[in-house]
């Protein structure tokens, strides 16, 4: 998966309803579930060419290096559950009645995207929020969003090859945008309401996409396609109608999970790795230094070892860097350069990076004092002095 996760290949099996997913020759039997982790929202069914972009721009390839385009082939179909075979003791009356107007259901090679319904500001293709003849912030129409960007571009590029079948996919519906407010609204910054987005990390070459341009050559004329419904109550439930599809998410979202730790570790140790060795300190070769004026025996001077200095900095202005994951060290930048990057959500936590040659690489989350936003007045340097 594009996720850290081992691959899984899911088996639908007998009439008792249940399903495995095999990993390294090895089959373990899933009961469907919702969520392992007790995640905040609701699990519904949506068409993924009716969610929008929140960001303007995303890069072209997952935190692993894999392309955008690649995961594509990674989804697997999978059919609504019939009205026949639904548990009808999980309804609970807050999801849409009825039979959800969907040919098959799309698993991804990832966990849910989360999605929120949001009215967008409208800003200009410069990124300026637009208002009227009073001042007043001009508003775009409601519709769902998603906070995880560079999935939806998967999803959307699945089902677009499909059309004109009508597809779906489970989402997490978040009531309220998740964490400090600030941090997540300022993501919503798309110059077209979310129709399109930039993908490419540079300006000169980047290009506009959208899922319209994967449908396939001779397939019906596209249209714009809508949400069934605005609100979580109004979409189908999708515990009742896919319950194959969510355990298989939550098993991808689990194994991910339980792999993180690990892949913090490896990225540290990628980072330290690519740091040129210290040169040996050679020893005296004249025996006549191994003596002192009156003859007395001075043993060799002990080599000093490099240790780490934590230090609270100004944010410097350039030569700021980054551990990609091949493993390659990126730049060094300027620092509004990186400020807009981290604006376009490019650095996670785990991500090694330093502000200066001198300064060992840490991880992105280690950089920042508390309540300090990140590329903005201060930065902890982790500075590599000898002992």
């Amino acid at each position: 998966s594009r996720f850290g996760a081992e691959t899984v290949s899911i088996q639908l099996a007998g009439p008792d309803g249940r399903f495995g997913w095999e990993t390294s020759g090895r089959q373990v039997a899933l009961a469907p579930m919702a969520s392992v982790d007790g995640a905040p929202g609701k699990l519904r069914l949506l068409n993924p060419l009716s969610i929008r972009f929140s960001q303007p721009r995303i890069a072209a390839h997952f935190r692993d290096g894999h392309r955008l385009e690649e995961s594509t082939v990674e989804f697997i179909e999978m059919p609504l559950a019939s009205v026949r075979d639904i548990n009808r003791a999980a309804l609970k009356g807050d999801s849409a009645p009825g039979v959800p107007p969907y040919d098959i259901v799309l698993v991804p090679p990832f966990p849910e995207i989360r999605v929120i319904s949001w009215r967008p500001k409208i800003r200009s293709r410069h990124g300026e929020a637009e208002r009227d003849q009073y001042g007043e912030q001009i508003m775009g129409e409601r519709a769902w969003f998603a906070l995880d960007n560079r999935r939806l571009h998967s999803m959307q590029c699945a089902a677009a090859k499909r059309w004109p079948q009508r597809c779906c996919v489970v989402v997490r519906c978040i009531e309220e945008v998740p964490g400090a407010d600030v941090k997540e609204l300022r993501k919503f910054r798309t110059t077209t309401e979310g129709r399109s987005v930039e993908v490419g990390a540079k300006v000169e070459t980047s290009y506009t996409w959208s899922w319209k341009m994967e449908v396939p050559q001779g397939a019906p004329a596209t249209s714009e396609v809508t949400a069934e419904g605005l609100c979580a109550e109004d979409l189908w439930d999708a515990d009742v109608w896919a319950p194959h599809a969510v355990a298989a998410s939550t098993a991808i979202a689990a194994a991910a999970a339980q792999r993180s730790d690990q892949e913090r570790e490896a990225a540290v140790a990628a980072a330290v790795a690519t740091r040129p060795a210290a040169p040996a300190q050679a020893l005296p070769t004249l025996p006549a230094a191994m003596f002192g004026l009156g003859g007395g025996f001075v043993p060799p001077a002990v080599p000093r070892l490099p240790q780490r200095h934590r230090l609270l900095s100004v944010c410097p202005s350039d030569g700021w860097e980054y551990v990609d994951p091949a493993g390659r060290i990126q730049g060094p930048f300027d620092l509004d350069k990186m400020r807009l990057w981290h604006q376009h959500g490019f650095f996670y936590p785990t991500l090694p990076m330093r502000c200066d040659r001198k300064d060992e690489f840490v991880p992105f989350a280690d950089l920042w004092p508390a309540g300090i936003p990140p590329f903005t007045i201060q930065v902890i340097r982790h500075v590599l002095r000898l002992a």
